[in-house]
């Protein structure tokens, strides 16, 4: 009896002794996933070969969870680099940042709208505006600011809107950036064109008749020293006169779709230079013109593009005093992020600042003759060409035609 006590207890040593075992085996092995995966090494397999049926369950089932967990891994990863490139290429600019203001994503478009070469803290914006980063740091979802920048060659208005999300415990603030300039000016424009169109027809609508009417009137007087046909005369010329002026504003409404080509930027600005400093009035004026690279290519259409440059520098001509001898200039260029620049600049007296914010403004005319729509036609043409037209005033009056901003 004795001895057969002694048998089931050494048995019952024994089982417990292989079970204990087998369990820290087990263990080793799930440690030993865990720690992999956790490391990010996919690589290892687990041997199936196993003669014993319940380890090659274990073995098949801890083949399927890293085969598993391989694929959630890579489909994560190709998930970010998606999103990844989507947030690069859009021309939004996104900042996501933290509570103590460390910016943990962002893209090229928020820095290239900053002006800064990278974002790495948001206390780097107060170079941009002063405040502006304890501003983003207090911010609450829903907060929206506009801010107004210059960089030396166009203007931004920036809006920017602030949401709040929370991932793993911790609290990030999402910073949308967008530039409304463009926007803003497209919308005042089409108010005008609007506006302008409206006007045309009505005045088009009244005066027509009475220019048709006095016409026939006059043919029915025979005695042309009379009265009577003088005053039809004057009725007629009148008429005519005032349908020739809203042609010309007609102008504005009706400026042909762009034809883009590639065309040398070189060839175009040598010759329209050339074209107006050909006329003998403006023998006096040194004109100046540099293309850099010299091989520069622009997408547009040249002759609406020659149009603008062409009435810029008649203006530029213009603003210098009859018989000074001033100077106009002609810089051609590429921008920091690539595009096409090219900028007219002259001596002539400054633009006064309540002049400057109405220049664009259609119709509005500081010259005796000016009809009021050159620049505003100008404008108009590199807004359909998807460029700008701005001006700047210091050191010199500079407009400045940038194209693809």
């Amino acid at each position: 009896m004795v001895i057969i006590t002694i048998t089931v207890i050494i048995a019952w040593l024994l089982t417990t002794f292989l079970l204990i075992q087998r369990n820290r085996w087990i263990n080793n092995r799930i440690k030993f996933l865990s720690e992999a995966v956790a490391g990010g090494d996919f690589s290892f397999t687990f041997p199936e070969q196993n003669r014993r049926h319940s380890d090659r369950v274990l073995a098949e089932s801890l083949n399927r969870i890293r085969d598993m967990l391989s694929r959630t891994r890579q489909e994560t990863i190709d998930k970010e680099r998606y999103y990844a490139l989507i947030l690069e290429n859009v021309r939004t600019g996104i900042v996501a940042y933290d509570e103590q203001g460390f910016v943990m994503q962002t893209n090229s478009a928020a820095a290239s709208l900053f002006g800064l070469p990278v974002l790495t803290h948001i206390r780097q914006l107060d170079r941009v505006s002063g405040g502006l980063a304890d501003m983003l740091l207090v911010a609450a979802a829903g907060d929206t600011r506009t801010l107004t920048l210059h960089d030396g060659e166009s203007t931004h208005q920036l809006s920017i809107q602030v949401s709040q999300s929370r991932i793993r415990d911790r609290n990030i603030r999402i910073l949308v950036v967008n530039d409304i300039h463009n926007e803003l000016d497209n919308k005042e424009i089409d108010s005008w064109i609007s506006l302008t169109r409206v006007l045309t027809h009505e005045i088009m609508n009244t005066v027509s008749p009475i220019t048709s009417l006095s016409e026939s009137l006059r043919t029915l007087v025979s005695d042309t020293s009379s009265e009577l046909y003088k005053g039809l005369d004057v009725i007629h010329s009148t008429g005519k006169g005032i349908e020739g002026f809203v042609e010309s504003y007609r102008q504005f409404t009706h400026i042909p779709t762009p034809a883009p080509t590639l065309f040398y930027v070189r060839e175009l600005v040598t010759r329209t230079v050339q074209l107006v400093q050909s006329v003998p009035e403006n023998a006096r004026i040194d004109f100046r013109w540099s293309v850099k690279p010299g091989d520069m290519l622009l997408h547009a259409d040249e002759n609406l593009v020659g149009r603008v440059l062409n009435n810029l520098l008649k203006n530029a001509v213009e603003a210098i005093v009859e018989g000074d001898n001033g100077w106009v200039e002609v810089r051609a260029f590429l921008n920091e992020r690539e595009d096409v620049v090219i900028e007219v600049g002259d001596s002539g007296n400054p633009i006064p600042p309540d002049v400057e914010e109405r220049i664009f403004i259609p119709f509005f005319t500081t010259k005796k003759e000016g009809s009021g729509i050159g620049l505003s036609i100008s404008r108009q043409i590199m807004r359909l060409s998807g460029g700008t037209l701005t001006l700047h005033t210091t050191p010199n009056t500079t407009f400045v035609m940038t194209f693809g901003g």
